[in-house]
């Protein structure tokens, strides 16, 4: 990340503490605002968390755990947690970070939940000699400017998007890429 998106990010993160701490402050002088406030802090708390969260994998991404895994089997088991169905999987061992696959996989099914127009499935495939691990959504199409985007992950309603860009991490991680097409998101990664 740029120093433009770090600045940008900071001031993100600082207007949730800022919207926390405002709200904190409204319930000690009226604690009857806790039952009015408490569902919005507690969305706040929630949001700061999944950003935190995001940044940490980030970060994990300059120094993978790769082990060789059933790839299939990791899917599985995130789709098992996540109550996600709609799997095609083949069977694929690979090199890879089981926790960072996953994390990429959350980011990829939140975005097409949320931008998508929604979440259709999941496939994993051996092509060649690359893994393909694609979300399928129900095709609303990747904004012109998007691949500079990942570059430097701009406003997205208000806030700055960081999904996409930590798949992207993951699969540049594991020596790969992210692959945008019209209704789905890819990683591709070497065998």
């Amino acid at each position: 990340m740029n120093v433009s998106t770090l600045r940008r990010l900071s001031h993100d993160l600082r207007g949730s503490l800022a919207n926390l701490r405002m709200g904190l402050q409204a319930c000690r002088e009226s604690p009857d605002m806790l039952n009015m406030l408490g569902g919005a802090l507690l969305e706040e708390v929630d949001r700061l968390d999944g950003r935190l969260i995001q940044l940490n994998w980030m970060a994990r991404c300059g120094s993978p755990n790769r082990d060789e895994v059933n790839a299939h089997l990791i899917v599985e088991g995130w789709a098992k947690d996540k109550n996600v169905q709609g799997l095609q999987l083949e069977p694929v061992q690979a090199s890879l970070d089981p926790d960072l696959l996953k994390a990429a996989l959350d980011q990829l099914y939140d975005n097409a939940v949320r931008h998508g127009g929604g979440y259709e499935g999941i496939g994993l495939r051996v092509t060649g000699r690359r893994l393909h691990l694609e979300v399928r959504d129900q095709n609303k199409g990747w904004p012109d400017n998007i691949y500079d985007w990942l570059k430097d992950p701009q406003l997205w309603n208000g806030q700055i998007a960081l999904g996409l860009p930590l798949a992207q991490k993951v699969a540049q991680a594991h020596d790969g890429d992210l692959l945008l097409e019209p209704g789905s998101a890819a990683l591709s990664i070497p065998l």
